[in-house]
């Protein structure tokens, strides 16, 4: 009873010494199993959205359907798993052996050994290989978590190119319904002897480039929903209608919050980091790799009957206790070792200060872009596409009174159009660059990162 109280104790000291806290594994698994009921709840049946579906109802879909995300979800769930058993014991060993000739003894012939063997590291070996397993599916758990964050930011530049392929349409529509009036008010001028040939030629080459790009329009729309169609994996026949709307808040960013919730939230950043976690516990593995392990066993031998029938304890079976011990004696390999798991400690760590760095420098480009798409959505939008309006208006006024030439009509209108395209544009920017400061940060951008 006392040898076997010894053993437990032992198996336990073993088996639990090391930092990764059991209680952080539960978590970790019951997050597992939040995300997994998640992915695996019930697809919805109703696909049918229309041209005001929000592109929240996309993503919704996608974190529905992925392939993508369910490959990352899966080998998040296998890291896991692979921390629950990367600290245990390794299996007992149990042997067997015959006597083809028995060894006569006082007490009778040994015919038969039984033998179990339990191998035991240095005390705080197999924690050292769990904390390095459980930092690996942490790691893991933030490459999930940064799939989904591109996911959604792939699914969002999809959802805003095939915005402004819609607006592109309809600006280019309206245009061009209010060239075919033009055309025949100058065809009307013509035939009354108002107005030269030239108008009319220059009016009908107008008429000529803008149904060329509608129907270039039109053929972009398939490869658009295509691409929708690929990142919510759904049939090639499924219906994508083109977006009629995109909300986006048009507000400015306090540069120096965003970058520091970059370095901060960032999931890629925090898997380097639990990177740099296991190899810091890969480090106290070496070392204790360089002390001595154990291993304790019993054996058991059958005994025959004596010869001698009288003899005391005849045919007894014997039992024996054993220990045996690892020297460590080569400490070249051994120092090698540490040394190793020391330089793969020093590479990760420098290199996730190297992703910090090209991130926080990747972040000040995109803020910049933002602020660039931010401020030319408010000029154009609110300045330049009504002075491009008035502008028209005024030419075709002149126009009509006989005071200016067609042209210049011509290029007022060829000048809105250029200006109500570039909103447009810059709209479907702004709302892309949101996305990726989203992506960066880790999370929607909240009040507590606008500017005043």
């Amino acid at each position: 009873m006392t040898l076997a109280l010894a053993v437990a104790l032992v198996v336990l000291a073993w088996t639990y010494y090391g930092t990764a806290l059991a209680g952080e594994r539960s978590d970790a698994k019951r997050r597992a199993r939040s995300v997994g009921a998640m992915l695996e709840s019930e697809r919805r049946a109703d696909l049918t959205f229309d041209s005001t579906a929000t592109v929240e109802d996309y993503l919704a879909l996608a974190m529905e359907r992925s392939p993508a995300l369910r490959a990352a979800y899966n080998r998040w769930v296998a890291a896991l798993r692979n921390s629950d058993h990367a600290g245990a014991l390794p299996d007992p060993v149990f042997s067997y052996g015959y006597f083809l000739e028995s060894i006569e003894t006082r007490v009778g012939p040994q015919e038969q050994r039984f033998g179990l063997r339990q191998a035991f590291s240095w005390f705080g070996t197999l924690g050292a290989k769990r904390d390095m397993s459980f930092a690996a599916s942490e790691a893991a758990f933030q490459k999930f978590e940064s799939e989904r964050l591109k996911l959604f930011y792939q699914v969002k530049v999809a959802y805003y190119d095939y915005y402004f392929i819609g607006q592109d349409l309809s600006i280019t529509r309206e245009n061009l319904e209010l060239l075919k009036f033009w055309e025949s008010v100058v065809r009307s001028k013509y035939k009354v002897g108002l107005k030269q040939h030239p108008d009319l030629i220059k009016v009908q080459v107008e008429l000529g480039k803008l149904e060329v790009h509608l129907r270039t329009l039109e053929e972009k729309t398939e490869p658009a929903a295509a691409r929708m169609r690929a990142l919510l994996n759904l049939q090639e026949n499924e219906p994508i209608p083109v977006p009629s709307v995109v909300t986006v808040e048009e507000a400015a960013l306090q540069e120096e919050l965003v970058i520091a919730a970059v370095k901060l939230n960032n999931p890629d950043l925090r898997a380097l980091s639990h990177l740099v976690e296991r190899e810091e516990a890969g480090v106290r593995l070496a070392k204790k790799l360089s002390m001595p392990s154990f291993s304790v066993g019993v054996d058991y031998i059958q005994t025959g009957e004596a010869l001698n029938p009288d003899m005391p304890e005849g045919g007894k079976d014997p039992w024996m206790v054993g220990a045996s011990v690892t020297l460590p004696l080569w400490l070249g390999k051994n120092s090698a070792r540490t040394a190793e798991a020391t330089a793969r400690r020093e590479a990760a760590k420098y290199g996730a200060l190297d992703a910090e760095n090209r991130l926080a420098a990747a972040t000040e480009k995109v803020l910049f872009e933002y602020s660039d798409a931010l401020r030319k959505t408010k000029l154009y939008r609110d300045g330049l596409v009504p002075k491009a309006q008035q502008s028209l208006n005024s030419s075709y006024a002149a126009y009509q009174a006989g005071e200016t030439d067609f042209l210049n009509v011509l290029d007022a209108q060829r000048q809105l159009l250029d200006f109500q395209l570039t909103v447009a544009r810059e709209k479907t920017r702004l709302a892309t660059k949101r996305a990726e400061l989203e992506m960066l940060t880790g999370s929607e951008i909240g009040d507590d990162l606008l500017g005043e």
